[in-house]
């Protein structure tokens, strides 16, 4: 996988991560992991819900249930922001010292997370400041910090111009950037219904190493009622499936130390990732992190069937997700794409955004293409800018591992099925959108222009 791509993080747009300072070196024993990973799915669901009380002692209850203090400071944290949603402001100032307590250390963080603004004008706000201050005087190492949006891309729509969506949105570039999946959600329905429009979603990614580190991009899909036909997904599945030893919560878990290390400063994105497959996101090179993937080697394999299950039918967004990193360590890299494939069009972008990312790294450990270019043309035109990078890089990779001459046969397929989606993703301002559209172009034509309307210009003359 490009390296660009592999190195940035998604903002969540939901009940966030905190920052804390957690230390404990040992995998939380399959029990507890379960239990907190179920209380937190759960608290979720609350949160889309609307329902910020449950979601609020939901998340207590999960924070209570780690052993490990950095996790136990995340689950605080979101506690604290479901009750200040709720208009509980005294119960989400508890929930900060008790964060802060656990070693949550992001001044920074207080003072942009929007789902906190009702607290920063009480009595108590001083308090949970000086406490998080004090954490962050005595850390070994500073957290990330937050990162600045830099640009917001908006996607070709036949009535929504492109200012009126960023100021319908509040999102200002140049500002460090907090997600509230909430908070979006509500701006999200109103482009909706003021534009008719059958999807609009808002996604970000932060970069946090290399020379875009610290700095967040914003995109903007949105599709048109009458074009509606491009959200036709695999049904919503309904199910709740059993974990196959527990290995979907440890996948959880993992993330979410990952998370944690990250934005605390103790995990070093820019250091080689080790792992025994081609997929493993952020590695396991940490102490923290090293005792999870010896569990994924021995049990992945025979827990195959019963993963793909996960896949298929549970409810849970989350759990479908995890599923397609665990995944990697069942099978041969063929086996892999091949388990995976029929995944593409699942009703989550989050799951899809995994399962698109996982066959992009096993393919390219292979030496021929096994993904075929018609597959790839239906990721890139689903509707999330998520599908259509991580497609667009699987069409850059399938591309060059063809020999020049089924290049030169399959160039007119290309340029008819998806040549205006790559030159519209040439104009995009977010790196890890237009530079595989601009590799596939380059690909196809033997040219190297700099500015999307030489590209458009050139496709014209293509007779497209």
């Amino acid at each position: 996988m490009r390296k660009s791509a592999g190195l940035s993080l998604l903002l969540m747009m939901g009940v966030g991560c905190a920052h804390s300072s957690g230390t404990s070196k040992d995998v939380v024993s399959t029990v507890a992991a379960r239990t907190s990973q179920e209380l937190s799915q759960r608290a979720s669901k609350a949160y889309d819900a609307e329902d910020f009380a449950t979601c609020a002692d939901l998340r207590r209850q999960a924070a209570e249930a780690m052993t490990d203090a950095g996790l136990r400071s995340e689950g605080y944290y979101s506690a604290a922001r479901c009750s200040a949603m709720g208009g509980r402001p005294d119960d989400a100032l508890t929930f900060l010292k008790r964060s802060a307590g656990e070693g949550y250390l992001s001044v920074e963080q207080l003072q942009f997370d929007p789902e906190l603004a009702s607290l920063r004008s009480l009595p108590g706000w001083t308090e949970v400041v000086s406490a998080v201050q004090a954490n962050l005087d005595k850390a070994d190492a500073p957290p990330m910090p937050l990162p600045v949006l830099m640009t917001i891309d908006v996607s070709r729509s036949r009535r929504a111009d492109a200012a009126s969506v960023i100021q319908m949105l509040g999102l200002e570039v140049g500002k460090p950037v907090v997600g509230s999946r909430h908070l979006l959600k509500k701006r999200q329905e109103a482009l909706r219904q003021r534009f008719n429009l059958a999807y609009a979603e808002v996604g970000m990614i932060a970069f946090f190493a290399e020379d875009l580190k610290g700095q967040a991009f914003a995109s903007v899909d949105l599709v048109d009622a009458e074009d509606s036909h491009r959200l036709s997904f695999l049904p919503i599945p309904t199910g709740h499936v059993e974990d196959p030893e527990g290995l979907v919560a440890q996948w959880l878990e993992y993330d979410d130390k990952v998370e944690q290390l990250m934005i605390s400063g103790g995990l070093n994105p820019e250091q080689p990732m080790t792992c025994r497959v081609a997929h493993c996101t952020f590695g396991f090179g940490h102490p923290e992190l090293a005792p999870y993937e010896p569990r994924f080697v021995e049990k992945a394999p025979a827990a195959r069937e019963a993963l793909l299950r996960v896949l298929r039918e549970d409810a849970d967004a989350n759990r479908r997700a995890a599923v397609p990193l665990v995944l990697g360590y069942a099978g041969t890299p063929e086996q892999i794409i091949g388990w995976l494939v029929p995944f593409f069009k699942d009703p989550d972008s989050g799951v899809r955004n995994n399962v698109v990312r996982a066959v992009l790294a096993f393919q390219e450990a292979l030496a021929r293409p096994v993904v075929d270019l018609p597959v790839v043309f239906e990721v890139m035109t689903m509707p999330s800018v998520m599908d259509r990078n991580k497609g667009t890089y699987l069409l850059e990779m399938v591309l060059v591992k063809l020999t020049p001459d089924e290049l030169k046969a399959r160039r007119a397929e290309v340029l008819q099925k998806v040549g205006t989606l790559l030159v519209d993703m040439s104009a995009y301002q977010q790196p890890i959108n237009r530079e595989p559209a601009v590799k596939v172009l380059r690909l196809l034509s033997g040219e190297d222009f700099e500015r999307p309307e030489q590209w458009r210009e050139w496709l014209s003359r293509q007779g497209y």
